[in-house]
């Protein structure tokens, strides 16, 4: 294992995101020496660049597909990734080709990249990995991801975690790893209501976060029958009615609010305009996902959309936190 507070570890991250992988090992209480990441998303990378644009340590490779794991072979202690789950993911109705999908098949260069740093670096230094997924995907896919990664590791173990056990929201994930002494974190008592700016909600944890949400117009009912999206009610007592009669109720309160969405109408975040519900603000998002409030929000030139999408594909902080809590002496 690593002493962190003598050594310190090299990272790689691939498909880097928003750099969770690094808040996460910080928040563990874990030396990072360098943070070696690989990301292209626009968006994601105006937020490292806000934040370790002048750190020398933290180090941007770009594409993963240009990635050579040999020559990081010396470097690299930790390796950790989240390939694309675009097409293994259930909510994706038109292409769960699962590994072979255009976007999710990246796994495999994960793989290569793994396969080039373990089979290069001496026997006598060990590597550890942590690769995080939907739980929602086939079971064919999930063997093989399992499969493959055995044959780099021999003590490779796989975890699912629903995040909403330590955070605001449900985020059922699939964890392979290697790190030793990992396991399901014991339960908290954080609600969705605890994170809230203003308003109400019906529910103790919120859904899972997507990289988009519900309308504010009609979302209410796409909400209700496919359990997905997060919004937040205006007033107290609309939130503790049934569904069935929220979803009587709403036309009327919608007319009445005179909105009708994308037409010049540009809300402030907190506010009700369609005078019955709200989706979370950037700081609420964040705090589903228990990234710190400002980490994204307080970075400017990025659009409401963009953070929500980058968030979206983020790790649950306190869960990757709590895995890599393994790798301390």
């Amino acid at each position: 294992m690593i002493n962190e507070k003598t050594e310190g570890i090299n990272i790689l991250s691939l498909f880097d995101g928003i750099s969770c992988a690094k808040l996460a090992l910080e928040r563990a209480g874990i030396k990072i020496n360098k943070y070696y990441c690989s990301e292209i998303d626009k968006s994601a990378l105006a937020i490292q660049k806000h934040h370790y644009g002048k750190d020398k340590n933290f180090i941007q490779l770009g594409d993963v597909k240009d990635i050579n794991g040999i020559e990081l072979s010396d470097e690299i202690d930790l390796v950790v990734f989240g390939s694309p789950c675009t097409n293994l993911s259930s909510i994706n109705p038109i292409d769960r080709r699962g590994l072979e999908g255009e976007e999710s098949k990246l796994f495999y260069e994960a793989l290569r990249i793994l396969t080039e740093i373990r089979v290069s670096k001496p026997a006598s230094k060990k590597l550890y990995f942590l690769m995080e997924n939907v739980a929602s995907m086939k079971a064919v896919d999930r063997d093989k991801i399992t499969e493959e990664l055995s044959k780099i590791f021999y003590d490779a173990q796989l975890l699912k975690i629903d995040s909403a056990l330590i955070t605001p929201a449900h985020r059922r994930r699939l964890y392979w790893t290697n790190i030793p002494n990992v396991s399901v974190p014991d339960a908290t008592d954080v609600t969705f209501s605890d994170i809230l700016e203003n308003g109400f909600v019906d529910r103790d944890k919120a859904n899972v976060l997507l990289s988009g949400n519900v309308t504010l117009t009609n979302g209410i009912f796409r909400h209700f029958k496919m359990n997905i999206g997060n919004i937040i009610y205006k007033d107290e007592s609309f939130a503790k009615l049934p569904k069935e009669e929220k979803l009587l109720r709403y036309p009327a309160i919608l007319e009445a609010s005179g909105y009708i969405g994308k037409s010049g109408s540009n809300p402030e975040e907190l506010d009700f305009p369609n005078g019955c519900y709200r989706h979370p603000s950037i700081k609420e998002y964040s705090r589903l996902m228990t990234v710190p409030d400002l980490y994204v929000d307080g970075v400017p030139k990025i659009s409401k959309t963009d953070k929500l999408k980058v968030l979206g594909l983020a790790f649950s902080v306190n869960v990757v936190a709590h895995l890599f809590k393994g790798l301390r002496q």
